[in-house]
């Protein structure tokens, strides 16, 4: 089965068809996703200020019941066949893509699949699947996900963030903390989110 090209990775849209309705079907209420990456100013209550990487402010708004997760470094022997990975790409050479960071699941866990446009650097895009199978090299590795029923490949570099979540608590929502915040604009304009994600002994958040 054909894979993601480079021309459907770097086009924002183009997101394999019937599947990117399945994508999408989740965000049909009317709600446009904002991710929000940046550093804690304050936090008052249930609202979360963030000065964001772009220079401006965002306030979000903390929904009940809150998930704060923190993240710790994999090692590349953790990824094996059946893992859950979130993968955030760039296009690479023979319709292959390019790992720039990797969110390990837990081992049991299972990931909700996608593949769409992704907003950390020109070109990125997201893809989440289960790993069907692994091909080493000296250097890299190569791993191969099942997203809706194809096959994509991805190369693991030595450059490639490699981390999995882990619990962590709403006391780590302190200024001068580092957070990604994949959170919901309402029609009021107003950004709202129930999972954050902190940088916590050093380790922060890539994607």
């Amino acid at each position: 089965m054909p894979i993601l090209t480079r021309r459907a990775a770097l086009g924002a849209g183009a997101l394999l068809g019937a599947s990117a309705s399945r994508l999408t079907a989740a965000r049909a209420q009317g709600a446009a996703p904002s991710r929000v990456r940046g550093t804690i100013v304050t936090r008052e209550g249930n609202l979360l200020t963030v000065a964001t990487r772009g220079g401006g402010r965002a306030v979000v708004t903390l929904a009940e019941p809150l998930t704060v997760v923190a993240l710790r470094r994999v090692a590349l022997p953790e990824i094996t066949n059946g893992s859950s990975l979130g993968v955030v790409a760039e296009p690479g050479p023979d319709d292959e893509l390019r790992a720039v960071a990797i969110t390990v699941l837990p081992p049991g866990q299972r990931i909700r699949e996608v593949q769409e446009a992704w907003d950390l650097a020109p070109n990125t895009s997201m893809n989440n699947g289960a790993v069907e199978a692994i091909m080493e090299s000296r250097d890299d590795r190569v791993v191969t996900l099942s997203i809706f029923g194809r096959s994509v490949r991805v190369r693991i570099t030595p450059q490639t963030a490699l981390v999995m979540p882990i619990p962590a608590s709403p006391a780590d929502l302190a200024p001068g903390t580092v957070v990604f915040i994949n959170a919901t604009r309402g029609e009021d304009g107003r950004l709202s989110a129930s999972r954050v994600t902190v940088g916590k002994d050093g380790v922060l958040p890539p994607i």
